[in-house]
C-alpha cells in the first residue's frame, strides 16, 4: 500500500526542473537590473521565486554562475544570425536609418540585460565585464555581417559597426534622461545624421 506513492517523485518531468530554472532566471533578472547584482540575494530571489534558497542553489552554484547565466539565457549568438527586417528596396541611406532603429528597439527589448550589464560592468563585477566583452565579441561581427548583406562595398563595414554601436551606447544615455517621445525624435534624428554623412546627403 505504501508503494503508491512512490511513482511521484519518479514521475517529474524534466520540464518541470526546466520551466522552475526558467522561472528563477527571468525573476533574476528583473531584480538584478533594477536593484543589481550585489544587493540581489539568494534569499531576496527565493524569495521572489517562492522557493527555498536550496533550490537556487541546485541549478546555480554561485552568485557569479547565476549571473552569467542570466545574460547567455538570451543566447544572443544564435539570435543575431538573421539580419533585423530592413526593406532591401529602401535608398541606402534610409536602408541604414532602418538598420540603426531597427537595433535600438532591438536593445530596448533587451533593456534589462543592458542595464544589468552596464550597471554591475561599472561597479566592475568580474562575471559582468567577462560576459560583456563576449557578448561585443559577438555583437560586433554580427553587424559587420549585417552591413555587408545590405550595402555590400557601398560602406566600409567594419568602420560603420563601430559608429553604430557606439551610438547604441550614446542612445541608452539619451534614453535615461529623455521622455519616451523626445528620446524616439532624437533615436530617428541621430540616424538620419549618420545615414546622411555615410551617403553624403
Amino acid at each position: 500500500m505504501a508503494t503508491a506513492a512512490v511513482p511521484a517523485p519518479v514521475a517529474e518531468p524534466p520540464t518541470v526542473r526546466t520551466s522552475t530554472r526558467e522561472n528563477i532566471l527571468d525573476v533574476a533578472l528583473a531584480l538584478m537590473s533594477t536593484h543589481g547584482a550585489g544587493t540581489t540575494s539568494m534569499r531576496t530571489l527565493a524569495k521572489a521565486c517562492g522557493c527555498n534558497v536550496a533550490a537556487i542553489y541546485h541549478y546555480f552554484p554561485s552568485k557569479a554562475d547565476l549571473l552569467r547565466s542570466v545574460i547567455e539565457e538570451r543566447q544572443y549568438a544564435l539570435r543575431l544570425r538573421e539580419l533585423p527586417e530592413v526593406d532591401a528596396a529602401l535608398p541606402p541611406a534610409q536602408r541604414l536609418e532602418a538598420l540603426i532603429t531597427s537595433m535600438w528597439q532591438g536593445s530596448l527589448e533587451e533593456e534589462a540585460i543592458w542595464r544589468l550589464l552596464l550597471g554591475e560592468g561599472l561597479r566592475g563585477d568580474d562575471t559582468a565585464l567577462a560576459v560583456g566583452r563576449e557578448l561585443l565579441d559577438v555583437i560586433e561581427p554580427a553587424l559587420e555581417g549585417w552591413i555587408t548583406e545590405l550595402f555590400g562595398d557601398e560602406l566600409d563595414a567594419a568602420a560603420m559597426a563601430a559608429i553604430v554601436m557606439s551610438q547604441l551606447f550614446s542612445f541608452f544615455v539619451t534614453h535615461l534622461f529623455r521622455a519616451d517621445a523626445e528620446r524616439d525624435v532624437e533615436v530617428r534624428r541621430q540616424a538620419a545624421r549618420i545615414a546622411a554623412l555615410a551617403f553624403d546627403r
